[in-house]
Protein backbone atom coordinates (compact mmCIF):
# COMPACT_ATOMS: atom_id res chain seq x y z
CA UNK A 1 0.00 0.00 0.00
CA UNK A 2 2.87 2.65 1.41
CA UNK A 3 4.43 1.97 -2.14
CA UNK A 4 1.57 2.73 -4.07
CA UNK A 5 1.04 5.56 -2.02
CA UNK A 6 4.26 6.70 -3.38
CA UNK A 7 3.47 6.39 -6.79
CA UNK A 8 0.02 8.21 -6.74
CA UNK A 9 2.24 11.35 -4.91
CA UNK A 10 4.83 10.71 -7.49
CA UNK A 11 2.43 11.18 -10.56
CA UNK A 12 0.83 14.10 -9.01
CA UNK A 13 3.47 15.92 -8.47
CA UNK A 14 5.02 15.52 -12.01
CA UNK A 15 1.26 16.79 -12.99
CA UNK A 16 1.97 19.55 -10.97
CA UNK A 17 4.99 20.10 -12.11
CA UNK A 18 4.17 20.22 -15.29
CA UNK A 19 0.84 22.36 -15.51
CA UNK A 20 1.68 25.26 -12.54
CA UNK A 21 4.13 27.10 -10.42
CA UNK A 22 2.14 28.82 -7.59
CA UNK A 23 -1.05 28.63 -5.38
CA UNK A 24 -2.96 32.17 -5.09
CA UNK A 25 -3.60 32.64 -1.17
CA UNK A 26 -6.83 35.27 -0.62
CA UNK A 27 -9.39 35.67 2.41
CA UNK A 28 -9.55 38.18 5.63
CA UNK A 29 -7.84 38.57 8.51
CA UNK A 30 -9.51 39.64 11.82
CA UNK A 31 -9.17 39.40 15.97
CA UNK A 32 -5.66 39.14 15.37
CA UNK A 33 -4.09 38.57 18.71
CA UNK A 34 -1.37 41.90 19.51
CA UNK A 35 1.78 39.89 19.00
CA UNK A 36 0.66 38.66 15.73
CA UNK A 37 0.29 41.81 14.25
CA UNK A 38 3.71 42.14 13.66
CA UNK A 39 4.48 39.42 11.61
CA UNK A 40 1.49 39.92 8.82
CA UNK A 41 3.49 37.74 6.45
CA UNK A 42 3.18 34.54 4.15
CA UNK A 43 6.47 32.34 4.98
CA UNK A 44 7.31 28.85 2.77
CA UNK A 45 10.49 27.10 2.52
CA UNK A 46 11.73 25.33 -0.68
CA UNK A 47 13.04 21.89 -0.53
CA UNK A 48 16.42 23.39 -0.33
CA UNK A 49 16.31 26.25 2.52
CA UNK A 50 18.23 25.33 5.78
CA UNK A 51 18.15 28.85 7.89
CA UNK A 52 15.54 30.77 6.50
CA UNK A 53 12.37 30.97 5.01
CA UNK A 54 11.11 33.49 2.07
CA UNK A 55 8.47 35.57 3.49
CA UNK A 56 5.92 37.68 1.73
CA UNK A 57 4.22 40.78 3.57
CA UNK A 58 0.40 40.52 3.67
CA UNK A 59 -1.73 43.51 2.82
CA UNK A 60 -4.99 43.73 4.39
CA UNK A 61 -7.44 46.49 3.76
CA UNK A 62 -9.80 48.30 5.61
CA UNK A 63 -11.66 45.00 6.46
CA UNK A 64 -8.98 42.32 6.58
CA UNK A 65 -8.94 41.13 3.38
CA UNK A 66 -5.63 40.28 1.36
CA UNK A 67 -4.64 38.37 -1.48
CA UNK A 68 -1.28 36.84 -2.48
CA UNK A 69 -0.08 34.36 -4.77
CA UNK A 70 2.52 31.96 -3.51
CA UNK A 71 5.50 30.30 -5.55
CA UNK A 72 5.55 26.59 -5.07
CA UNK A 73 7.34 23.81 -6.63
CA UNK A 74 4.85 21.33 -5.54
CA UNK A 75 2.76 20.02 -1.79
CA UNK A 76 3.88 22.26 0.54
CA UNK A 77 3.61 23.51 3.76
CA UNK A 78 3.01 27.19 4.33
CA UNK A 79 2.48 29.86 7.35
CA UNK A 80 -0.23 32.61 7.06
CA UNK A 81 0.80 34.67 9.94
CA UNK A 82 1.31 32.01 12.48
CA UNK A 83 -0.95 29.38 10.95
CA UNK A 84 0.54 26.57 9.00
CA UNK A 85 -1.79 24.81 5.74
CA UNK A 86 0.11 22.24 3.27
CA UNK A 87 -0.60 23.57 -0.21
CA UNK A 88 -0.78 22.57 -3.89
CA UNK A 89 0.39 24.77 -6.49
CA UNK A 90 -2.61 25.35 -9.17
CA UNK A 91 -4.98 25.86 -6.80
CA UNK A 92 -7.05 28.65 -5.10
CA UNK A 93 -7.57 28.79 -1.61
CA UNK A 94 -9.89 30.98 0.93
CA UNK A 95 -8.68 31.51 4.40
CA UNK A 96 -10.70 33.13 7.06
CA UNK A 97 -8.42 34.07 9.85
CA UNK A 98 -10.42 35.23 12.85
CA UNK A 99 -8.21 34.74 16.24
CA UNK A 100 -7.27 31.54 16.74
CA UNK A 101 -10.48 30.27 14.77
CA UNK A 102 -9.43 29.12 10.95
CA UNK A 103 -11.21 28.09 7.91
CA UNK A 104 -9.82 27.06 4.64
CA UNK A 105 -11.58 26.13 1.17
CA UNK A 106 -10.06 25.11 -2.03
CA UNK A 107 -10.55 25.57 -5.42
CA UNK A 108 -9.36 22.35 -6.66
CA UNK A 109 -10.47 18.37 -5.94
CA UNK A 110 -7.19 18.09 -4.43
CA UNK A 111 -7.44 20.61 -1.41
CA UNK A 112 -9.01 18.24 1.00
CA UNK A 113 -5.50 17.10 2.38
CA UNK A 114 -5.07 21.04 3.57
CA UNK A 115 -8.39 20.67 5.67
CA UNK A 116 -7.74 16.76 6.79
CA UNK A 117 -4.17 18.23 7.52
CA UNK A 118 -5.62 21.64 9.64
CA UNK A 119 -8.63 19.82 11.32
CA UNK A 120 -6.97 16.24 12.33
CA UNK A 121 -3.43 17.64 13.14
CA UNK A 122 -1.10 15.10 12.76
CA UNK A 123 0.98 14.32 16.26
CA UNK A 124 4.54 15.65 16.51
CA UNK A 125 7.60 14.82 18.54
CA UNK A 126 7.22 16.54 22.02
CA UNK A 127 10.03 16.15 23.73
CA UNK A 128 12.23 18.50 24.63
CA UNK A 129 15.35 17.55 23.55
CA UNK A 130 17.35 20.82 25.25
CA UNK A 131 16.95 19.23 28.40
CA UNK A 132 18.93 15.92 27.31
CA UNK A 133 22.16 18.15 26.65
CA UNK A 134 23.66 16.14 29.48
CA UNK A 135 22.74 12.83 28.37
CA UNK A 136 24.29 10.46 26.31
CA UNK A 137 23.60 9.37 23.12
CA UNK A 138 22.11 6.05 23.91
CA UNK A 139 20.05 7.37 26.70
CA UNK A 140 18.42 9.75 23.60
CA UNK A 141 18.34 6.93 21.22
CA UNK A 142 15.99 5.27 24.23
CA UNK A 143 14.19 8.17 24.42
CA UNK A 144 13.70 8.62 20.58
CA UNK A 145 12.49 5.06 19.99
CA UNK A 146 9.71 5.02 22.79
CA UNK A 147 8.65 8.67 21.05
CA UNK A 148 8.62 7.25 17.63
CA UNK A 149 5.91 4.57 19.17
CA UNK A 150 4.20 7.07 20.64
CA UNK A 151 3.79 8.82 17.56
CA UNK A 152 2.70 6.20 15.57
CA UNK A 153 -0.24 5.01 18.14
CA UNK A 154 -0.97 8.92 18.29
CA UNK A 155 -1.53 9.33 14.35
CA UNK A 156 -3.18 5.15 14.09
CA UNK A 157 -5.55 6.70 16.47
CA UNK A 158 -6.57 9.92 14.55
CA UNK A 159 -7.00 7.84 11.79
CA UNK A 160 -9.31 5.10 12.76
CA UNK A 161 -11.09 7.48 14.55
CA UNK A 162 -12.21 9.67 11.58
CA UNK A 163 -12.84 7.14 8.67
CA UNK A 164 -12.63 9.83 6.23
CA UNK A 165 -9.28 10.36 6.31
CA UNK A 166 -7.43 9.65 3.28
CA UNK A 167 -4.14 7.29 2.60
CA UNK A 168 -2.45 10.55 1.82
CA UNK A 169 -3.18 12.43 5.03
CA UNK A 170 -1.57 9.16 6.67
CA UNK A 171 1.32 8.98 4.58
CA UNK A 172 2.06 12.79 5.32
CA UNK A 173 1.58 12.07 9.52
CA UNK A 174 3.98 9.20 8.99
CA UNK A 175 6.32 11.31 6.88
CA UNK A 176 6.13 14.46 9.24
CA UNK A 177 6.35 12.71 12.91
CA UNK A 178 9.56 10.98 11.65
CA UNK A 179 10.55 14.62 10.54
CA UNK A 180 9.73 16.27 13.84
CA UNK A 181 12.13 13.53 15.40
CA UNK A 182 15.11 14.33 13.08
CA UNK A 183 14.81 17.90 13.09
CA UNK A 184 15.59 17.56 17.40
CA UNK A 185 18.26 14.74 16.87
CA UNK A 186 20.51 16.73 14.14
CA UNK A 187 20.87 19.16 16.62
CA UNK A 188 22.88 16.52 19.11
CA UNK A 189 25.68 17.36 16.85
CA UNK A 190 27.00 20.47 18.48
CA UNK A 191 26.63 18.42 22.21
CA UNK A 192 30.19 17.26 23.17
CA UNK A 193 31.09 14.02 22.59
CA UNK A 194 32.31 13.48 25.89
CA UNK A 195 28.68 13.95 27.09
CA UNK A 196 27.45 11.98 24.00
CA UNK A 197 29.56 9.37 24.62
CA UNK A 198 28.59 7.92 20.67
CA UNK A 199 31.36 5.90 19.86
CA UNK A 200 29.19 2.92 18.80
CA UNK A 201 27.49 5.56 16.27
CA UNK A 202 23.68 3.97 16.86
CA UNK A 203 21.65 7.40 17.28
CA UNK A 204 23.13 8.74 14.04
CA UNK A 205 22.96 5.14 12.45
CA UNK A 206 19.42 5.31 13.50
CA UNK A 207 18.80 8.73 11.30
CA UNK A 208 20.12 6.80 8.88
CA UNK A 209 18.39 3.86 8.52
CA UNK A 210 14.60 5.38 9.68
CA UNK A 211 15.15 8.64 8.12
CA UNK A 212 17.33 9.38 5.74
CA UNK A 213 17.04 6.16 3.70
CA UNK A 214 13.50 6.58 4.13
CA UNK A 215 13.58 10.31 2.17
CA UNK A 216 11.45 9.86 -1.10
CA UNK A 217 9.74 12.66 -3.44
CA UNK A 218 8.01 15.11 -2.42
CA UNK A 219 10.09 15.85 -0.26
CA UNK A 220 8.05 18.73 0.99
CA UNK A 221 5.74 16.17 2.45
CA UNK A 222 8.34 15.59 5.15
CA UNK A 223 7.62 19.24 6.34
CA UNK A 224 9.51 22.66 5.96
CA UNK A 225 12.66 21.76 7.60
CA UNK A 226 13.97 18.93 5.41
CA UNK A 227 16.76 21.35 4.09
CA UNK A 228 18.17 21.94 7.86
CA UNK A 229 18.03 18.52 8.80
CA UNK A 230 19.84 17.16 5.90
CA UNK A 231 22.83 20.04 6.54
CA UNK A 232 23.19 19.50 9.70
CA UNK A 233 23.20 15.60 8.91
CA UNK A 234 25.57 15.91 6.47
CA UNK A 235 27.91 18.20 8.63
CA UNK A 236 27.84 15.75 11.37
CA UNK A 237 29.51 13.31 9.20
CA UNK A 238 31.76 15.10 7.21
CA UNK A 239 33.33 17.37 9.92
CA UNK A 240 32.35 16.00 13.54
CA UNK A 241 32.49 17.50 16.56
CA UNK A 242 35.14 17.42 18.97
CA UNK A 243 35.39 17.85 22.84
CA UNK A 244 37.57 21.03 22.02
CA UNK A 245 35.17 23.85 21.59
CA UNK A 246 38.07 25.66 18.91
CA UNK A 247 36.53 24.63 15.28
CA UNK A 248 40.13 23.17 14.31
CA UNK A 249 39.02 22.30 10.67
CA UNK A 250 38.26 26.62 9.96
CA UNK A 251 41.35 27.56 11.63
CA UNK A 252 43.56 25.16 9.86
CA UNK A 253 41.88 26.62 6.47
CA UNK A 254 42.19 29.87 7.70
CA UNK A 255 45.77 29.74 7.99
CA UNK A 256 46.25 27.37 4.44
CA UNK A 257 44.67 30.62 3.24
CA UNK A 258 47.04 32.47 4.93
CA UNK A 259 50.23 31.00 3.87
CA UNK A 260 49.21 31.54 0.49
CA UNK A 261 49.06 35.11 0.73
CA UNK A 262 52.96 36.30 0.04
CA UNK A 263 52.82 39.23 2.15
CA UNK A 264 52.26 37.20 5.44
CA UNK A 265 54.90 35.92 7.68
CA UNK A 266 55.60 31.90 6.61
CA UNK A 267 57.97 30.71 9.09
CA UNK A 268 55.03 32.26 11.90
CA UNK A 269 51.98 30.81 9.97
CA UNK A 270 53.90 27.62 10.03
CA UNK A 271 54.30 27.09 13.70
CA UNK A 272 50.77 28.37 14.14
CA UNK A 273 49.84 25.06 12.51
CA UNK A 274 52.30 22.48 13.71
CA UNK A 275 51.01 23.75 17.61
CA UNK A 276 47.26 23.43 15.77
CA UNK A 277 48.79 19.70 14.89
CA UNK A 278 49.91 18.97 18.60
CA UNK A 279 46.83 20.35 20.01
CA UNK A 280 44.44 18.55 17.30
CA UNK A 281 46.40 15.05 17.92
CA UNK A 282 45.88 15.80 22.52
CA UNK A 283 41.92 16.32 21.23
CA UNK A 284 41.60 12.76 19.48
CA UNK A 285 43.47 11.60 22.73
CA UNK A 286 42.37 10.64 25.99
CA UNK A 287 44.15 13.42 27.67
CA UNK A 288 42.29 15.36 30.50
CA UNK A 289 40.47 18.32 29.46
CA UNK A 290 43.03 20.43 32.00
CA UNK A 291 45.49 19.71 30.00
CA UNK A 292 44.17 20.59 26.31
CA UNK A 293 42.80 23.71 28.00
CA UNK A 294 46.55 24.62 28.91
CA UNK A 295 48.13 23.89 25.38
CA UNK A 296 49.67 26.93 23.71
CA UNK A 297 47.03 26.95 21.26
CA UNK A 298 44.05 27.45 22.65
CA UNK A 299 45.57 31.06 23.77
CA UNK A 300 47.06 31.58 20.13
CA UNK A 301 43.78 30.72 19.09
CA UNK A 302 41.74 33.68 21.10
CA UNK A 303 44.07 36.59 19.37
CA UNK A 304 43.77 34.64 15.71
CA UNK A 305 40.12 35.30 16.51
CA UNK A 306 41.15 39.19 17.15
CA UNK A 307 43.30 39.83 14.82
CA UNK A 308 41.65 41.92 11.81
CA UNK A 309 43.43 39.63 9.09
CA UNK A 310 42.01 36.29 10.21
CA UNK A 311 38.58 37.89 11.52
CA UNK A 312 37.85 39.05 8.31
CA UNK A 313 38.74 35.92 7.06
CA UNK A 314 35.73 33.98 8.91
CA UNK A 315 33.27 36.52 8.40
CA UNK A 316 33.42 37.20 4.89
CA UNK A 317 32.49 33.30 4.16
CA UNK A 318 36.75 32.86 2.33
CA UNK A 319 37.07 30.03 4.90
CA UNK A 320 33.47 28.63 4.16
CA UNK A 321 34.00 29.10 0.96
CA UNK A 322 37.09 26.87 1.10
CA UNK A 323 35.31 24.01 3.49
CA UNK A 324 32.24 24.15 1.66
CA UNK A 325 33.90 23.01 -1.88
CA UNK A 326 35.87 20.42 0.15
CA UNK A 327 33.08 18.70 1.64
CA UNK A 328 30.93 18.96 -1.74
CA UNK A 329 33.42 16.36 -3.08
CA UNK A 330 33.74 14.51 -0.16
CA UNK A 331 29.53 13.74 0.29
CA UNK A 332 30.46 11.17 -2.65
CA UNK A 333 32.09 8.94 0.02
CA UNK A 334 29.08 9.24 2.41
CA UNK A 335 26.84 5.76 3.05
CA UNK A 336 23.19 7.44 1.34
CA UNK A 337 21.72 6.84 -1.13
CA UNK A 338 22.84 8.49 -4.76
CA UNK A 339 19.45 11.03 -4.63
CA UNK A 340 19.95 12.40 -0.79
CA UNK A 341 23.80 12.24 -1.95
CA UNK A 342 22.95 14.67 -4.49
CA UNK A 343 20.10 16.67 -1.99
CA UNK A 344 23.00 17.05 0.43
CA UNK A 345 25.50 18.86 -2.45
CA UNK A 346 22.33 20.72 -3.31
CA UNK A 347 21.59 22.16 0.33
CA UNK A 348 25.64 22.84 1.00
CA UNK A 349 25.49 24.99 -1.77
CA UNK A 350 22.12 27.03 -1.17
CA UNK A 351 22.99 27.29 2.48
CA UNK A 352 26.28 28.73 1.55
CA UNK A 353 24.12 31.60 0.17
CA UNK A 354 21.43 32.18 2.87
CA UNK A 355 24.01 32.00 5.36
CA UNK A 356 26.35 35.12 3.89
CA UNK A 357 23.42 36.56 1.99
CA UNK A 358 25.23 36.46 -1.26
CA UNK A 359 25.92 35.10 -4.20
CA UNK A 360 27.97 32.20 -4.78
CA UNK A 361 31.59 32.73 -4.82
CA UNK A 362 33.92 31.23 -7.58
CA UNK A 363 35.25 28.10 -5.93
CA UNK A 364 31.54 27.13 -5.69
CA UNK A 365 30.16 28.39 -8.42
CA UNK A 366 32.28 25.76 -10.25
CA UNK A 367 30.65 23.43 -8.68
CA UNK A 368 27.26 23.80 -9.17
CA UNK A 369 26.93 21.32 -12.10
CA UNK A 370 27.92 18.31 -9.44
CA UNK A 371 24.28 18.96 -8.20
CA UNK A 372 22.51 16.40 -11.23
CA UNK A 373 18.62 16.94 -9.97
CA UNK A 374 17.34 19.56 -12.45
CA UNK A 375 15.03 21.28 -10.09
CA UNK A 376 17.47 21.54 -7.53
CA UNK A 377 20.32 23.23 -9.88
CA UNK A 378 17.56 25.58 -10.85
CA UNK A 379 16.98 26.78 -7.43
CA UNK A 380 20.49 27.38 -6.93
CA UNK A 381 21.12 29.46 -9.95
CA UNK A 382 18.11 31.49 -9.91
CA UNK A 383 19.05 32.23 -5.86
CA UNK A 384 22.58 32.81 -7.39
CA UNK A 385 21.27 35.49 -9.70
CA UNK A 386 19.02 36.94 -7.39
CA UNK A 387 21.58 38.36 -5.24
CA UNK A 388 23.68 39.45 -8.23
CA UNK A 389 21.05 41.34 -9.29
CA UNK A 390 20.43 42.97 -5.89
CA UNK A 391 23.82 43.84 -5.71
CA UNK A 392 23.30 45.78 -8.46
CA UNK A 393 19.91 47.51 -7.43
CA UNK A 394 21.37 49.75 -4.46
CA UNK A 395 20.34 53.18 -4.58
CA UNK A 396 24.57 54.51 -4.31
CA UNK A 397 23.36 57.33 -2.49
CA UNK A 398 23.22 55.52 0.84
CA UNK A 399 26.58 53.53 -0.09
CA UNK A 400 29.14 56.35 2.07
CA UNK A 401 32.59 55.69 0.67
CA UNK A 402 35.49 54.94 3.25
CA UNK A 403 38.26 57.25 1.55
CA UNK A 404 37.43 60.18 3.60
CA UNK A 405 38.12 58.14 6.72
CA UNK A 406 41.23 56.83 5.25
CA UNK A 407 44.39 57.29 8.38
CA UNK A 408 42.36 57.68 10.87
CA UNK A 409 42.75 55.00 13.05
CA UNK A 410 41.03 55.53 16.67
CA UNK A 411 37.60 54.54 17.27
CA UNK A 412 36.79 58.00 18.81
CA UNK A 413 38.00 59.79 15.50
CA UNK A 414 36.51 57.61 12.86
CA UNK A 415 33.14 57.43 14.44
CA UNK A 416 32.78 61.14 15.06
CA UNK A 417 34.02 61.72 11.51
CA UNK A 418 30.96 59.56 10.86
CA UNK A 419 28.08 61.35 12.50
CA UNK A 420 29.45 64.89 12.37
CA UNK A 421 26.75 65.66 9.30
CA UNK A 422 23.86 64.83 11.63
CA UNK A 423 24.06 67.13 14.12
CA UNK A 424 21.46 67.99 15.58
CA UNK A 425 19.61 65.02 14.12
CA UNK A 426 19.30 61.64 16.33
CA UNK A 427 21.57 59.12 15.00
CA UNK A 428 20.37 55.29 15.25
CA UNK A 429 23.18 53.27 14.93
CA UNK A 430 23.30 49.33 14.00
CA UNK A 431 25.93 47.35 14.15
CA UNK A 432 25.39 44.32 11.89
CA UNK A 433 26.78 41.46 9.82
CA UNK A 434 25.84 39.60 6.40
CA UNK A 435 26.75 36.49 8.40
CA UNK A 436 24.62 37.39 11.36
CA UNK A 437 21.57 35.66 11.24
CA UNK A 438 19.18 37.38 14.41
CA UNK A 439 20.73 41.06 12.65
CA UNK A 440 18.96 39.91 9.05
CA UNK A 441 15.86 39.11 10.53
CA UNK A 442 15.39 42.22 12.58
CA UNK A 443 16.33 44.20 8.98
CA UNK A 444 14.13 42.16 7.08
CA UNK A 445 11.00 42.35 9.88
CA UNK A 446 11.42 45.55 11.92
CA UNK A 447 13.23 48.42 9.58
CA UNK A 448 10.10 49.52 7.85
CA UNK A 449 8.20 49.78 10.53
CA UNK A 450 10.42 51.60 13.20
CA UNK A 451 10.83 54.09 10.35
CA UNK A 452 7.28 54.61 9.90
CA UNK A 453 7.42 55.17 13.96
CA UNK A 454 9.83 57.49 13.71
CA UNK A 455 8.83 59.47 10.21
CA UNK A 456 8.24 62.55 12.58
CA UNK A 457 11.40 62.90 14.29
CA UNK A 458 15.01 64.05 12.77
CA UNK A 459 16.64 60.58 12.74
CA UNK A 460 19.03 59.17 10.69
CA UNK A 461 19.94 55.33 10.44
CA UNK A 462 23.41 54.63 10.63
CA UNK A 463 24.47 51.16 9.86
CA UNK A 464 27.96 49.78 10.45
CA UNK A 465 28.45 46.52 8.88
CA UNK A 466 30.83 44.26 10.47
CA UNK A 467 33.31 41.84 8.51
CA UNK A 468 30.99 41.00 5.55
CA UNK A 469 32.16 41.35 1.84
CA UNK A 470 30.58 44.42 -0.56
CA UNK A 471 28.50 42.00 -2.69
CA UNK A 472 26.66 40.71 0.50
CA UNK A 473 26.81 43.98 2.06
CA UNK A 474 25.20 45.19 -0.77
CA UNK A 475 22.75 42.77 -1.92
CA UNK A 476 21.48 42.66 1.72
CA UNK A 477 20.70 46.23 1.47
CA UNK A 478 18.91 46.15 -1.83
CA UNK A 479 17.15 43.08 -0.59
CA UNK A 480 15.86 44.61 2.56
CA UNK A 481 15.02 47.81 0.99
CA UNK A 482 17.53 49.62 3.70
CA UNK A 483 19.00 52.55 1.68
CA UNK A 484 16.40 55.68 1.63
CA UNK A 485 16.96 59.72 2.47
CA UNK A 486 18.14 59.18 6.02
CA UNK A 487 19.85 55.92 5.82
CA UNK A 488 23.77 56.28 6.01
CA UNK A 489 25.74 52.43 5.38
CA UNK A 490 29.21 51.90 5.95
CA UNK A 491 31.37 48.87 5.29
CA UNK A 492 34.60 49.89 7.11
CA UNK A 493 37.88 48.24 6.77
CA UNK A 494 38.14 45.39 9.24
CA UNK A 495 40.93 47.76 11.54
CA UNK A 496 38.14 50.37 11.41
CA UNK A 497 35.38 48.86 12.38
CA UNK A 498 37.15 47.23 15.39
CA UNK A 499 38.43 50.28 16.77
CA UNK A 500 34.47 52.11 16.50
CA UNK A 501 32.87 48.68 17.97
CA UNK A 502 35.67 48.97 20.85
CA UNK A 503 34.52 52.92 21.39
CA UNK A 504 31.16 52.40 21.44
CA UNK A 505 31.63 49.26 23.35
CA UNK A 506 29.77 46.70 21.21
CA UNK A 507 29.81 43.26 22.75
CA UNK A 508 27.71 41.16 20.39
CA UNK A 509 25.42 41.71 17.05
CA UNK A 510 23.24 43.11 16.62
CA UNK A 511 24.54 46.30 18.32
CA UNK A 512 21.88 49.27 18.85
CA UNK A 513 23.35 52.69 20.20
CA UNK A 514 21.57 56.22 19.82
CA UNK A 515 23.17 59.29 19.26
CA UNK A 516 21.49 62.23 20.55
CA UNK A 517 21.19 65.39 18.50
CA UNK A 518 23.98 67.07 20.47
CA UNK A 519 26.43 64.18 19.53
CA UNK A 520 26.00 62.24 23.26
CA UNK A 521 26.22 58.07 22.79
CA UNK A 522 23.76 56.35 24.26
CA UNK A 523 25.01 53.08 24.92
CA UNK A 524 22.49 51.75 27.76
CA UNK A 525 19.01 50.24 27.19
CA UNK A 526 18.36 51.15 23.63
CA UNK A 527 15.45 49.75 22.71
CA UNK A 528 15.56 47.22 19.40
CA UNK A 529 14.16 47.86 15.73
CA UNK A 530 11.13 45.75 16.93
CA UNK A 531 9.73 47.61 19.29
CA UNK A 532 9.30 50.96 17.48
CA UNK A 533 7.07 52.45 20.31
CA UNK A 534 9.79 51.92 22.76
CA UNK A 535 12.27 53.68 20.50
CA UNK A 536 9.95 56.24 20.01
CA UNK A 537 9.93 56.60 23.62
CA UNK A 538 13.39 56.62 23.76
CA UNK A 539 13.93 59.50 21.63
CA UNK A 540 11.01 61.91 22.99
CA UNK A 541 12.34 61.49 26.51
CA UNK A 542 15.98 62.87 25.57
CA UNK A 543 14.52 65.51 23.51
CA UNK A 544 12.90 66.83 27.21
CA UNK A 545 15.86 66.07 29.13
Amino acid sequence: MKKQLITILLALVAMTSQAQTSALIRGRIVNLPEWARKQLTVDYYNPLQAYFPTWVPLELDSQGRFEVEVPLSNISTVCVVYKHFLLKPGETYDVELDGESVKVTSSGGEGSLTNEVLNHEPAVCDVDFYKMEDKTDAFVLDVVEKELKRLEAANDSIYKANSGLSQQWREYAENNALASLADELVQRKYVKPSVRQSADGKLWQWLHDNFICQLHRPYSLFGDRLGYIILYYTEELLDPHTRSDINLRSFDTAISIALEAPSNSNSDLHSLRTMLQEYKTLVESDVPDSVLASHPFVEAAEKLYTDPYFKQLFKSGVVSERTVAEDIKRVATLDMPEDIRDYARAVLLYSEMEQYHAPLRPALRTLVDEVKDDDFRKLIIEQDKHYRDLARQINEKSLMPNEPLAGLTGGKDIFEKIVEPFKGRFVYVDVWGTWCGPCKLDLQLNTQSLHKALADLPVTYLYLCNGSPSEAWRSTIAEYQLAGEHAVHYNLPAVQQSAVEQYISVRGFPTYRIVTPDGTIIKDDVPRPGNPEAVRKKMLELINK
